[in-house]
Parts: structure tokens; sequence; C-alpha cells
């Protein structure tokens, strides 16, 4: 990506601005505040609803979403948990989907009925697991698909310290065939979104929310996609009408 450019801005769970983070109220803030992405998180139910929900299970002690009803995980939320389908007849024609893989079995399907609604070009797929990365592209080749680096502290202080260790992450990405990369802040900073730009891999950092980290990487080359809670500030920021 050329230095004239920004990155679009992906809108993490529709944001937490205004509304709950991964409610229908955040996803329809994100949209009305021009977010180019929207992320959610793909789940599958028990009764094989897709569902975008982040966390593994509702409460610590309660079942896993996958062994839940989509009523009972409702139920135990304690909120309507959005459904995709529903997100995607939301973005329509007006943002594109970051969808973020958290269980195997969701993958296949959760991507199919983003690419029928939206077309193939408007979903960027990722997950931390290079064999679902692979098995998404085998399936549907003409899918945009990334490998997610990155999130654990520890992990990003070795990278900082070690330019080998992010080159041999780098080489994980590659080895999964896909042509996007997911980078945590850290990892990115610590080099490996420049070693992304110079081998032509796409690059999503996530989750970058004050104004002035929001300023930085919304400056950089080496970002396509910048994720963030605070959609709304982060477009102010790109268009300049404000300063951090």
């Amino acid at each position: 990506m050329g230095t004239e450019r920004s990155p679009a801005i992906s809108a993490h769970r529709g944001g937490r601005e205004v509304a709950a983070s991964g409610t229908y109220a955040a996803y329809q803030f994100a949209l009305d505040a021009g977010a180019e992405y929207v992320e959610v998180d793909a789940r599958r139910t028990a009764d094989r609803r897709l569902v975008c929900y982040h966390r593994d299970r509702p409460r610590p002690l309660a079942a896993p979403v996958a062994d839940l009803t989509y009523d009972r995980l409702c139920r135990a939320a304690r909120y309507q948990v959005p459904l995709l389908a529903d997100v995607l007849s939301l973005l329509g024609g007006r943002a594109s989907l970051h969808l973020d893989v958290k269980e195997a079995s969701a993958a296949l399907p959760a991507a199919q009925m983003a690419a029928a609604e939206l077309g193939p070009d408007r979903l960027l797929a990722t997950t931390r697991n290079a064999d679902v990365a692979r098995g998404l592209l085998h399936a549907r080749p003409d899918l945009r698909v990334g490998l997610t680096v990155g999130g654990d502290l520890a992990e990003s202080l070795r990278f900082a310290a070690s330019r080998e260790m992010s080159a041999s992450r780098l080489d994980t990405v590659t080895a999964a065939g896909t042509s996007w990369a997911a980078l945590h802040y850290r990892v990115a900073r610590a080099g490996l979104a420049a070693q992304c730009r110079d081998q032509g891999i796409g690059t999503l950092v996530w989750t970058v929310n004050g104004d002035r980290a929001l300023s930085e990487w919304l400056a950089s080359p080496d970002v396509d996609i910048l994720v963030t809670d605070r959609p709304a500030r982060a477009l102010e920021l790109r268009i300049g009408r404000v300063r951090p």
C-alpha cells in the first residue's frame, strides 16, 4: 500500500463507543459512522446457528457456545446475540466483513454464507489455526484469508528482542498459503508489519484505541486495515478534522 493511502478502518465487534461491543447496536453504529469493515467473531451453536460471539462460553461456569442452542446462549449472555445472517444483511453494500473464526467447525459455513451475501471480494477471514486457513483456501481459493499472529505480551517482547523470531513467524504465514496477516499491534510494531509490506502480504493490525496510537498507525505505510474499538474516532483522525 502506498504512503498516499491511509488504512481502512475495521470496527472491532462493532466498537464500543455508544453500545456494548458485539451487539446489533454496535454494528449499526459502526456502519453509520462509515467504517469500511466490521469485525465479527464466528461461532456455531448446538442448533447450528452461526452467531457473532467472542468468548467460547457466556460465563465461566456455563457450557461452551457449541453446546448451547441459540435461545440458551442468548439467555446465558443476557442479550440478543447477533446472528451472522442478520449482520450480513446490515452490511449490505455498505461495508466489508472481517470474519475472525473462533472455532474450526464454523470456518467454512461462515465464510460460505458471507461470500454468498457480500461477494468474496468483500470478505477477509482470519484465524490462528494454520490448518483452518489452508482448509478455507482449498475450499474457496477466491477468498482472502489471513493468519493471526501475536497477542501475548511475553511473545511480543520476544519479537521485539529478536528479528529472527519475527522472520520465523512470518514464515508461518507464508507456509499456510495466506496472502494476509492479522498482527497484534505489538508484533506489528516489532517489525513484522514492515516485513509483510516488503513481501507483498496484506496487513491487518489489531486492536488500536488510543488517539496517539491511532494517529501513528493511520500514518503508517505498512498497514492495510486498522482494527479499533473506536471506529468513529479513528475516522475523524484519519480525515484530519481533529488532532489527537
